[in-house]
């Protein structure tokens, strides 16, 4: 550890009227936010004591904290907006997505440009964004793609073996197709489809140790439907022996119920200020031990844009979350957990995923197929214009670049989990009853759900509160 930042800590420490052991400096300087981890500290320390040790650091914690948190973050974006809605930041952000998912199919076909295919002719292969997609009066389909080189007609006929695939796809997204083409070059016959997609002999990491992290999602405090029972169970559950392996909470975004967000909200509120809202959710989490790492995304209830990316929470909230354990990243992130990469994306356009994709096995009450269909996509939000809003920015942070071990998402409110190409997909629930707005919807959410990842077998635990 660079010895500028030790220092730090031990001046810090010094201002209190503390010195401490080089292995508490260690601990100190290894957290989130030391500042705030000697504040904690000092607030909970015999009023005898003025050295610290690692045995004050145990009583205080619970437990000993011998092991570090492990925990990277890539792909945040927080601070990092490019984007001014300009007409140059959209063009941006999709030939940044056409290049990054092109040159992942590039790995398995070889494409033509698609400007070349009038001069060419035979069986051709080629990549490019879905710009159009309608049935022709014979029942074919008709799809429009459109690469940096111009655009071309693709047709898959109604008795192709790859006809129920088109129902797969939407507007905006990339694939691949191999086809022939037409005596006249101007149209291409597909024969196969190729998605961007997990390569089926992906093998995913794992931890080198025992070590569980618990997924959570959709806490919605300040809702009058929040659950504080079922929450509350939960919290002294992770007191037992059974949980003395959890040492990481993930949450996948809406800590609170916000404000605004929906027509009517007014009526759901228990806590009608927002800043309230994430006083009440931080004392929620004062019952969960300290050293335990959490890592949170925002959703779209939350005090962030809507847009994605969305970046991670401001000063001001992290502020009244100012427990040291936490760390706070964009929606999306991946992070990298005990040497695990763990995907984690609030999944608004889970809504879209689920109205758009005629398959019944996608559907909200397997929210996980869903979420397969991004990872087949290799992006979090590939239709754009619809319901979910897109910040234009220079870099499209919701392709799906780096293969995950774990997929962990929320927002549908509904629990579900499988595996993908060997990814492990998980949607979480959520810890709110059912609202007036979801009766209306017909929507019956998944409450008191508390998936636990072991992180070296990737093996699930789903524990119920109820």
């Amino acid at each position: 550890m660079p010895s500028n930042e030790l220092s730090k800590v031990i001046q810090e420490l010094v201002k209190y009227g503390y010195n401490a052991e080089p292995e508490v400096v260690q601990f100190i300087n290894n957290t989130p936010d030391p500042n705030s981890t000697i504040k904690f500290l000092i607030s909970n320390i015999p009023e005898e004591i003025f050295t610290l040790n690692m045995s004050h650091i145990s009583n205080i914690y619970g437990r000993s904290p011998s092991t570090s948190p492990s925990i990277s973050i890539l792909n945040d974006m927080t601070g990092n907006s490019t984007g001014s809605g300009t007409y140059n930041d959209f063009v941006s952000i999709f030939q940044d997505r056409l290049s990054q998912l092109t040159s992942i199919l590039s790995n398995r076909i070889n494409p033509y440009p698609l400007n070349s295919l009038k001069n060419t002719s035979g069986e051709v292969r080629v990549v490019g964004m879905v710009s159009n997609i309608q049935k022709t009066n014979s029942n074919h389909i008709l799809i429009e793609l459109e690469d940096i080189s111009g655009t071309f007609s693709i047709l898959v006929h109604n008795n192709s073996e790859i006809f129920n695939l088109t129902d797969e796809i939407l507007l905006d997204e990339v694939i691949g197709v191999k086809g022939k083409l037409s005596s006249d070059s101007e149209i291409l016959f597909a024969e196969m489809i190729y998605f961007p997609d997990i390569p089926l002999n992906f093998r995913p990491p794992h931890a080198t140790r025992p070590v569980q992290a618990a997924l959570l999602s959709d806490i919605h405090v300040g809702s009058k439907h929040f659950n504080s029972e079922l929450w509350s169970d939960f919290t002294s559950w992770l007191k037992t022996p059974e949980a003395e392996p959890i040492e990481y909470i993930l949450i996948a975004g809406d800590l609170v119920e916000g404000v605004g967000v929906y027509p009517g909200q007014d009526i759901d509120l228990e806590i009608i200020n927002i800043y309230e809202q994430y006083d009440a959710f931080n004392e929620c989490l004062k019952d969960i031990s300290g050293d335990i790492s959490m890592i949170m995304i925002p959703g779209n209830h939350d005090a962030v844009r809507l847009a994605e990316p969305q970046p991670g929470f401001d000063l001001e909230i992290k502020n009244i979350l100012s427990s040291s354990n936490i760390h706070f990243t964009s929606n999306p992130s991946t992070v990298i957990v005990e040497g695990v990469p763990i995907l984690m994306y609030h999944g608004v356009s889970l809504d879209e995923i689920i109205a758009e994709t005629h398959s019944t096995q996608v559907s909200y009450d397997a929210p996980h197929n869903a979420m397969i269909q991004l990872l087949k996509k290799r992006h979090l939000a590939p239709q754009f214009g619809s319901r979910t809003r897109i910040s234009p920015e220079q870099k499209d942070y919701l392709v799906i670049d780096k293969i995950p071990s774990v997929f962990h998402s929320g927002h549908v409110h509904k629990f579900g989990y499988g595996k993908y190409h060997n990814v492990l997909v998980i949607n979480s629930g959520c810890w709110q009853s059912q609202t007036d707005f979801q009766k209306r919807a017909n929507i019956t959410p998944d409450v008191g759900y508390a998936p636990i990842l072991d992180l070296d077998t990737l093996n699930l635990t789903i524990r119920k509160f109820s």
